[in-house]
């Protein structure tokens, strides 16, 4: 097993598997339909949706234009009052965006604007899993290098400011070679595109920046 130190220097490689491939976007079926409100059970789904939520399945992976920046902080190098108590006192972090790009959002506004509902529903529920299975994704690939972390955090949850969002983008544009065109509403911490996620894990082991 490695120690601190080696998965330290782990970090300094360019191939940390930061870069996206189509894979990572892609929603266990079953996971998709549960979250549009059908069952788990494909068997169970009526053929006549089963068919539309494939359709939307093959429409979204090719609208969507994903993202995955990650930047990499010692544990002094964040204020206290961007953290929540869970992570507060680590070694280093890794604060993350992900994101689908603002193809999916037009598309789903375009279906509900067009009398097509249920398209739309079915197009806001791919996107929703398929931006947290890209998240899963690269967390997994960031703990076979560092190791033990804390649960990944997102502003928002158990009390934590939402509106932190703001900071912790400017965290990883500080960081990172590209945030793309996504932006976070000051006075509300609303992310856009609809389809992103910012957030952050702790380490015990300290941190040596990542190349994205």
């Amino acid at each position: 097993m490695k120690g601190d130190d080696e998965r330290v220097s782990d970090l300094d490689r360019s191939d940390l598997g930061m870069s996206v491939t189509r894979d990572d976007i892609m929603p266990r079926m079953r996971a998709y339909l549960t979250r549009a409100g059908y069952s788990s059970l494909l068997s169970a789904v009526p053929a006549d949706i089963l068919d539309i939520a494939r359709e939307i399945y093959v429409e979204a992976l090719d609208a969507a234009v994903p993202l995955a920046s990650v930047a990499e902080y010692g544990g002094d190098e964040i204020a206290r009052e961007l953290l929540p108590d869970s992570l507060a006192g680590c070694s280093s972090y890794s604060v993350m965006l992900f994101s689908l790009g603002r193809g999916i959002d037009v598309k789903i506004d375009r279906y509900f604007a067009d009398g097509e509902p249920l398209r739309a529903l079915l197009m806001d529920s791919w996107a929703s899993e398929s931006v947290e299975a890209l998240a899963c994704r690269v967390d997994e690939r960031l703990r076979n290098v560092r190791g033990d972390g804390t649960m990944r955090f997102a502003p928002g949850y158990s009390g934590f400011d939402i509106r932190k969002n703001s900071e912790w983008l400017s965290l990883i544009a500080a960081r990172t070679s590209s945030t793309a065109d996504v932006e976070v509403l000051r006075d509300t911490g609303i992310i856009t595109p609809r389809k992103s996620i910012i957030c952050m894990i702790g380490w015990k082991n300290k941190a040596r920046r990542v190349a994205t």
